[in-house]
């Protein structure tokens, strides 16, 4: 925002920002961010923010990352774009592929791109449909998905996505949802998390027998939900999932937009939870926010079926202007070389360590109902529980309390991200041990000026 430009405090904005009520797009219930340095951001009246969200899990390098810079500068320079499509491409967007086919957990994979994770998720979603017309079962399209869940803005992946649907009109037709494993919340009174996944194992099965047999397609799963509220699952959870989603032949989808590329602790959540999804999504921390892409990485099953349906009519009739795009995959395969030549997920790794040490010394504080954290990302969770395990709290005054501390920490220039009722932090990779204790010192600060 320039600074010779002084409306008033009230005058609407021409932007419309996401996730906040349309009447609150005014300048003087924003601020504007003029530009950032390592873990850090700056607005225009100078004030500095540790950002403890890599800015929606995104800026994994942090800001002016010079060497990255310095790599899609030479890619503007050399292709800036080209469409991938009708046997041409760009030779980046070719070893992008050929990279991600190393890490990805799926033997055998294949890359599509996009330039969201919502563009991800909806690809995803047609790549299915396509799986089922090539199979000769077009009614196999029914996809499951979980309350509480992010997944993206367009339509598929905002119909994946567990809520926000009346005001949209949503979910389209095909889209179902079960509950998220919320065992904080969630429990019984005195519920062993084992006994806690099998109710919510027992409850997926029974909702796919509500289904006409053989229509469920797959269930898409974030393996942490961070819009939930970072709701780390029990141990006992993905087994137990996964058995009823095996004795159906329903295909595990891994939303890795959020958790891949370091966060939990290893390449992609699913390595750190031990899954073995059949495809997965990939974005935000893929480029490290400095170019929009995401990517598909689909196992041999679909594309063989990929293959077959293209035969029969002609043609694999999707491409999108912008995918695979040149520039985008330079920025990836710079940000892959940087994080394994510099060794960022042990990094990030022993920084979450001490991240989940600097929680846990919070969680004796009177507003904190519990502390969890995996990898490089953790939050607080403000619904208490009584002596009988009994909610203490009710949801709602949860979330105005999780609501009330953001906004407190936002004030002492932590930015820290309120999902309903977890404090969600998860710093760029980067993060120094000395920049860790900051956030918790700040965040200690914050709990006190809210209910010491």
């Amino acid at each position: 925002m320039p600074s010779e430009f002084t409306p008033e405090q009230d005058e609407r904005l021409p932007l419309i920002l996401g996730f906040q009520p349309v009447t609150a797009n005014t300048v003087g219930a924003t601020r504007f961010m003029d530009y950032g340095k390592g873990v850090y951001v700056y607005d225009t009246d100078g004030r500095e923010y540790l950002e403890a969200t890599a800015t929606f899990y995104v800026a994994a390098l942090g800001y002016q990352h010079e060497e990255l810079i310095e790599a899609i500068t030479a890619q503007y320079r050399q292709l800036p774009f080209f469409v991938s499509a009708m046997n041409r491409t760009g030779r980046t967007s070719l070893e992008l592929a050929d990279r991600l086919r190393e890490l990805v957990p799926i033997a055998d994979a294949h890359l599509l791109f996009g330039t969201t994770g919502s563009e991800a998720l909806d690809f995803l979603t047609k790549l299915l449909r396509a799986q089922a017309v090539a199979r000769g079962r077009p009614e196999r399209t029914t996809i499951f998905s979980r309350h509480g869940s992010y997944h993206g803005a367009t339509l598929a992946a905002a119909s994946l996505t567990g809520g926000h649907h009346a005001e949209f009109a949503l979910p389209l037709p095909g889209f179902r949802h079960v509950a998220q494993p919320d065992y904080h919340g969630a429990r019984l009174p005195g519920e062993a998390p084992r006994d806690y996944a099998a109710r919510l194992a027992r409850e997926l099965e029974s909702r796919i027998a509500q289904e006409p047999p053989d229509t469920i397609a797959a269930f898409v799963a974030e393996p942490v939900s961070f819009s939930a509220g970072f709701m780390l699952p029990p141990a006992e959870y993905f087994p137990a999932l996964t058995a009823v989603l095996d004795a159906h032949g329903i295909a595990l989808v891994a939303d890795e937009v959020v958790t891949g590329i370091g966060r939990l602790g290893d390449w992609f959540g699913t390595q750190a939870l031990g899954l073995a999804p059949a495809h997965l999504t990939l974005g935000k921390a893929l480029t490290g926010g400095y170019f929009p892409l995401s990517a598909i990485a689909i196992g041999p099953e679909l594309y063989a079926d990929l293959e077959s349906g293209s035969t029969a009519v002609g043609t694999f009739a999707h491409a999108s202007t912008y995918a695979a795009h040149p520039v985008g995959a330079a920025a990836a395969l710079k940000v892959l070389e940087i994080i394994e030549r510099d060794g960022l997920v042990a990094h990030g790794a022993r920084m979450g360590e001490r991240l989940a040490a600097v929680l846990e010394r919070l969680r004796g504080h009177p507003l904190v109902g519990d502390v969890r954290t995996l990898g490089l990302a953790g939050c607080l969770d403000f619904l208490r529980r009584d002596a009988d395990d009994r909610p203490r709290d009710t949801a709602a005054a949860a979330e105005e309390t999780c609501r009330a501390v953001n906004a407190a920490l936002f004030d002492r220039g932590v930015v820290g991200r309120a999902a309903g009722r977890g404090l969600v932090i998860a710093p760029p990779l980067i993060v120094s041990p000395g920049e860790i204790d900051d956030i918790g010192a700040r965040l200690a600060a914050a709990l006190d000026a809210v209910g010491g």
